[in-house]
């Protein structure tokens, strides 16, 4: 069983991304309940001690806790990386071994913002599943191209899960995936998150696309293939409940054009790692 009012959110950074996961953190915040406590556990990839002490001053504030987590990279060293997605992604796939005292989590990256109350999809009944996620906006082929044998060709992105780690320890699913990061590393074009989706497909709940809202479904870039899941994505653009910046389009970019980019940085500058917003540079 876990607590209601007792949620544990998880995410991965480095130094660089401290920033945006200190707007996170505050974005989660100032919208839960005032009875509601959040458990803060960061995956720590060499993040200064300068860093650690900003961002434990920005949760202070509302009586949260951060514990940072240490992994061990050994088990990482076979993963294929990228210039846009670290090896800090991959380190999720460890949460539930990470965590053994516990029964569920929710993953966040860090570049997201959440609008709304996080306890709505931390109470979800997540049945036999042994995650809840929202379907990814871009690659709806991805379980095709991999080659792999599955009932439903749902692909989800793995930037916000809602995890049953008992259930993960259970079948180690951890261990699962760093078998099949070994054996198919010709694979992984999106890296963690096919790794997790070969694992896992069938095993997921779909959460609606509002709980994850995607900058190609924000910026309007790509159309669902399905006339439902498009109705889907009007009601996420209209009424988002988490933000995320996946992509190349990030709100503290010069010249972003994402529609919560004055919102994030409403949010940063109430943490302690303000910036000003880029301006954008017009050409004579």
């Amino acid at each position: 069983m876990f607590d209601s009012k007792n949620i544990t959110i998880v995410s991965s950074s480095n130094e660089a991304f401290v920033p945006h996961l200190a707007t996170l953190f505050l974005s989660l915040l100032e919208t839960k309940r005032p009875d509601t406590v959040l458990h803060f556990y960061v995956i720590d990839d060499k993040i200064s001690l300068n860093s650690k002490m900003l961002l434990n001053r920005t949760v202070n504030k509302y009586n949260a806790r951060i514990s940072y987590l240490t992994i061990d990279e050994s088990e990482f060293k076979n993963v294929v990386e990228s210039d846009r997605i670290p090896r800090t992604a991959y380190y999720r796939i460890s949460i539930p071994n990470l965590l053994k005292d516990l029964d569920r989590a929710i993953y966040l990256d860090c570049d997201m913002i959440c609008i709304e109350d996080i306890q709505n999809i931390w109470e979800v009944d997540l049945g036999d599943k042994l995650l809840a996620a929202v379907e990814d906006a871009g690659f709806h082929d991805r379980l095709n191209l991999m080659g792999i044998d599955s009932k439903s060709d749902r692909y989800f992105n793995s930037g916000m899960m809602v995890m049953d780690l008992k259930k993960w320890r259970e079948e180690k699913i951890t261990e699962q995936a760093f078998d099949f990061i070994d054996k198919n590393p010709e694979l992984l074009r999106f890296h963690d998150q096919d790794t997790l989706n070969a694992i896992l497909h069938d095993r997921w709940l779909e959460l609606h696309p509002r709980w994850n809202a995607q900058t190609y479904m924000m910026l309007e870039e790509k159309e669902h293939p399905t006339k439902s899941g498009q109705m889907k994505w009007e009601e996420a653009q209209h009424d988002p409940a988490i933000i995320h910046f996946c992509g190349h389009e990030k709100p503290w970019h010069e010249n972003s054009i994402h529609p919560y980019r004055e919102t994030y940085f409403g949010l940063r500058n109430k943490t302690t790692f303000p910036m000003a917003s880029p301006t954008t540079v017009k050409k004579s």
